[in-house]
């Protein structure tokens, strides 16, 4: 039960949620994600540590009272017309800034192996709306039936392993390609969905349709925002998370969303960028 994992503490109108115990162990995220729900509501704060969210609150806490806390803010989020903003002007300079770089990638990746420069998919983002986004293409071509086939298939037996990273086949990647993803190069292309309005810079990474047969309940909570070129996930252990903690995280976001919160994902996601902590 939660309340034989959760120490709650009141301090003027703040919540403290205390998740103690291995990350496995924890209380029921349902009942956890509820409980923030309803102190969110009733215009109370929430503020979480622990192990659960142990990742979160080692590069984004705050020290509260000897320990590392992250805060869900009480309410609605900040006015989207601000993120939106500044999404619409970040787009458009790093496109302008970006295209000779554009046009060096466009020419390796064709290099590379035979296929497209681009590699197009549906995605599911805001709302489980769907939309098209593009990337530039890291793997060799397989049969498009064929290969989302066996992308769904992997996806089954990594979340049955609970397993942590990403789902690929690394035999199919050039070389090319693996310096693309080591530096997240690979992702530029959807700048046009950010621009679009699909996308926004800072988010839950957009998912493939099939992976929501495997999402619990609670972690529909992303959808409420849009998905990012860059997340929490994406910085934290570099995605290197189980994919219960990736749930988590996104949920997080989508609650403690902010211009705040993006502007540290935006400097680590530079930083992953420069130093190639991407995949290997």
């Amino acid at each position: 039960m939660l309340d034989s994992t959760l120490a709650t503490l009141h301090a003027a109108m703040d919540i403290f949620l205390e998740l103690d115990g291995a990350a496995e162990d924890a209380a029921n995220p349902e009942e956890i994600w509820q409980r923030v729900e309803q102190e969110r509501k009733a215009g109370r704060a929430v503020w979480l540590t622990g192990a659960w969210v142990q990742d979160l609150t080692r590069r984004f806490g705050v020290a509260r009272e000897g320990r590392y806390w992250i805060r869900i803010p009480a309410g609605p989020a900040q006015g989207e017309w601000a993120f939106r903003l500044r999404d619409i002007i970040l787009s458009i300079l790093a496109l302008v800034v970006c295209a000779p770089l554009f046009v060096v990638l466009a020419l390796l990746v064709k290099r590379s192996s035979p296929g497209p420069i681009f590699y197009k998919t549906t995605v599911v983002g805001q709302g489980q709306r769907r939309f098209v986004c593009r990337k530039f293409r890291s793997m060799r071509v397989m049969d498009p039936e064929h290969d989302q086939a066996a992308r769904r298939e992997q996806f089954r037996a990594f979340v049955e392993q609970k397993g942590k990273g990403k789902v690929i086949d690394p035999t199919r990647v050039t070389a090319i390609g693996a310096f693309l993803r080591k530096h997240s190069l690979d992702e530029l292309p959807q700048l046009w969905n950010v621009l679009r309005g699909d996308m926004a810079l800072v988010g839950p990474r957009p998912c493939l349709p099939y992976e929501i047969e495997f999402f619990p309940e609670w972690a529909c909570a992303r959808f409420q925002v849009r998905p990012g070129l860059t997340g929490l996930a994406q910085v934290t252990a570099r995605g290197q998370v189980t994919l219960e903690q990736a749930f988590m995280m996104n949920v997080y976001y989508a609650y403690a969303r902010s211009l705040t919160l993006d502007l540290k994902i935006l400097v680590d996601t530079l930083r992953v960028m420069l130093l190639g902590e991407g995949d290997k």
